[in-house]
């Protein structure tokens, strides 16, 4: 069964009410007109009065008169011709229901086919979304509809969804570099794995010196590609029930320094501890290890030789902040707003020498964001960087 449009559905619905609005006046129209009708009809004159006449209707079209007697007067001149005036009287009330019915009619029709049309005007914007709306691909998402002077319903409807279609295109784009940076970085070490495969395969001379190199190169290109993996599933995996452990932080961030030093020896890089007091907190262990792990191991990679990093850690509000503070390279400040962004390097080559895959800070803004907790930055370029983590369940 085909559905009603909603644009027959309002004009309906007004018809209705219409209808009945109509039918309501026309019917006290009706018997307003019938009881002044009847009011005239029984009216007596003064003559009639004295003469005591009692008028008797005897069928719809006759009238007859009985007078007493007793006060018998000359009717002669008052002798009046009642059947004609009743049935002229009938006769009127008659047309004024007929004229009453018909012009309800047509003004309900006339009321039913005005909301039909108005509802059209007022529901084109609609269809206009509709349509739009049918149209749109991944092909072009910068289609947008005609914004309305008016400011109704309707306005903000089309306000809503252009906004809704901006948002939309951005995040599309997003997600397309995303992939495209996320092939990118898969092929790189694939490629440089392939390469030392080949070559070995290729040279007839090669010596244990030889291979130890290639197998070399391909531990390391596979634990870049262990760690992209770990970071997307970091990145989308946003539903995991982790368990809540309590944990100290004064001792992960001691514990993930010692884990990183052995790497970055030869920088020689100094490590500073200002730890008000001692701090613990509830949250999944491996994902708060990760977060300061990666923080901390940017202040590592991105330090200058026989720099220095400062990690601190203190109360504030109930809160327990803690800043990871070097004296590297910096950032500059056009790109501070995009170093949250999923491969996003500031130096692309730097990155790549120094071993960066441009989602350690995205992974550790998703994880901040997942606990609730807040992260910022400060930098200045050639003056090293402070990053800021607002830890909250603080527990005593």
């Amino acid at each position: 069964m085909k559905q009603i449009s909603f644009k027959m559905r309002i004009a309906l619905f007004t018809g209705i009410i219409v209808l009945i609005t109509s039918l309501s006046l026309t019917l006290v129209s009706m018997y307003n007109a019938k009881k002044q009708i009847d009011l005239v009809v029984s009216f007596k004159t003064p003559a009639e009065e004295n003469a005591d006449v009692t008028y008797t209707v005897t069928s719809e079209h006759s009238l007859s008169a009985e007078i007493d007697d007793s006060t018998a007067i000359d009717t002669a001149d008052s002798d009046v011709s009642f059947n004609t005036y009743t049935v002229k009287a009938n006769q009127a009330s008659k047309r004024f229901n007929i004229l009453s019915i018909a012009a309800m009619i047509i003004i309900a029709a006339a009321g039913m086919t005005g909301a039909y049309f108005f509802a059209g005007k007022s529901l084109k914007p609609i269809k206009e979304l509709s349509n739009t709306t049918l149209s749109i691909t991944e092909n072009n998402l910068d289609m947008r509809l005609p914004r309305r002077s008016t400011k109704d319903e309707i306005s903000s409807l089309t306000d809503s969804f252009n906004s809704m279609l901006d948002r939309l295109s951005d995040a599309f784009e997003q997600q397309k570099r995303f992939s495209a940076n996320a092939a990118h970085e898969f092929k790189t070490p694939v490629a440089v794995i392939k390469a030392g495969l080949q070559t070995l395969m290729l040279d007839d001379t090669a010596d244990i010196k030889d291979y130890k190199e290639v197998f070399e190169v391909i531990s390391r290109n596979s634990k870049r590609l262990a760690d992209i993996v770990d970071d997307l599933l970091t990145l989308t995996n946003k539903n995991a029930d982790l368990p809540l452990e309590t944990v100290s932080i004064n001792s992960m961030l001691c514990d993930i320094v010692r884990d990183l030093t052995p790497k970055y020896r030869i920088k020689e890089v100094e490590v500073k501890y200002d730890f008000e007091s001692e701090f613990f907190i509830t949250c999944p262990e491996t994902l708060a290890y990760r977060l300061f792990t990666n923080l901390i191991e940017n202040a590592f990679k991105y330090n200058k030789p026989n720099g220095e990093i400062i990690l601190s850690a203190k109360s504030i509000n109930g809160n327990c902040e803690v800043c990871i503070r070097d004296c590297g390279i910096g950032i500059p400040a056009e790109d501070m707003p995009y170093i949250w962004n999923s491969f996003y390097c500031v130096d692309t080559s730097r990155s790549k020498k120094l071993g960066g895959t441009g989602l350690g800070l995205s992974v550790a803004k998703e994880i901040a964001d997942r606990f609730g907790w807040e992260l910022s930055a400060v930098s200045t370029l050639g003056e090293g960087s402070e990053f800021t983590v607002k830890c909250k369940n603080i527990t005593d």
